[in-house]
């Protein structure tokens, strides 16, 4: 199995960090959540947005995927999702397998 950066593993191994930094943004937001210290809000807004930037390059990975494998039905599918931010997670579970 030949592993590139445009293929399903990328956007998955991207996409559970976009949800890891997610939660520890959230978690950070709450008093107490995180080992017991205090709210950093700083330090959540720095975690949504690298999780932002993370999940963007997955998504464009995913797109760029789907376009090379001439898996169009998902390119669409990617667009529609991408707002719902379960577009690159759907496509790497449950995608078309890389052929290339």
């Amino acid at each position: 199995m030949k592993v590139t950066f445009l293929s399903k593993w990328t956007v998955l191994l991207l996409t559970v960090i976009t949800a890891v930094l997610v939660v520890v943004g959230v978690l950070l937001t709450q008093q107490g959540a995180l080992f017991g210290a205090d709210r950093n809000v700083g330090l959540a807004v720095l975690s949504f947005l690298v999780a932002a930037v993370i999940y963007l390059i997955a998504w464009i990975v995913g797109l760029f995927d789907s376009i090379q494998e001439r898996r169009f039905g998902w390119t669409v599918a990617l667009i529609i999702l991408s707002p719902v931010l379960i577009g690159p997670l759907l496509y790497s579970l449950i995608g078309p397998r890389n052929t290339k």
